[in-house]
């Protein structure tokens, strides 16, 4: 048996390690079940007023720092962190509130990526943001968060994990631009 990215190693999800990406996606959906009463959301609104936001690090160390840099230091109050634990030396420095992962750990069936679902839920937010790449375990946890506004870039494809799509500009880096939603309007 091959290990997989997506799933805990335990022969329940064998079969799920075959799947194709569009199928895969169809069942991370199911999964996530029917999304009921979906609510409403003021897009940059709900990240510039400090609304409970979750917040899908990248993997990538030189974004991270870009992104936690940009972001307002009053936002980082209201935001919950998923990062990858070689992450941490950044968030060391900063007052914010962090859940941290390992790569074998964050795959569905696995204690720790159970541990996070519950954790994201419990925080109940109203908005996710996951600036990529994207990862079919992650996709699922944004949905799952009920948050109502889930932000990604060029993420259409990405539909209904994330419903709000945001086009990379190419005078500005997509971690720079994501964390200049969080400023709060001046003229509002």
């Amino acid at each position: 048996m091959f290990s997989s990215r997506y799933f805990a190693d335990d022969k329940r999800f064998w079969v799920l390690r075959l799947l194709c990406k569009p199928l895969l996606y169809k069942w991370f959906i199911y999964k996530a079940g029917k999304i009921k009463n979906p609510k409403t959301f003021s897009f940059p609104k709900c990240l510039q007023d400090g609304e409970k936001t979750i917040f899908f690090m990248p993997d990538e160390k030189e974004i991270a720092k870009v992104i936690l840099s940009e972001l307002p230091e009053e936002s980082l109050k209201s935001i919950l962190f998923v990062a990858h634990g070689d992450l941490e030396i950044f968030f060391s420095k900063k007052k914010a509130q962090v859940l941290y992962y390992t790569t074998k750990g964050c795959r569905y069936g696995e204690t720790l990526f159970e541990k996070l679902e519950s954790q994201i839920k419990n925080y109940a937010p109203v908005a996710c943001v996951y600036p990529g790449p994207y990862k079919p375990q992650f996709l699922y946890l944004a949905l799952v968060s009920g948050a109502a506004c889930r932000v990604g870039f060029d993420c259409t494809k990405e539909y209904p994990f994330l419903n709000v799509s945001l086009h990379q500009l190419k005078t500005i880096s997509p971690a720079r631009m994501m964390a200049r939603y969080f400023i709060k309007d001046k003229k509002g």
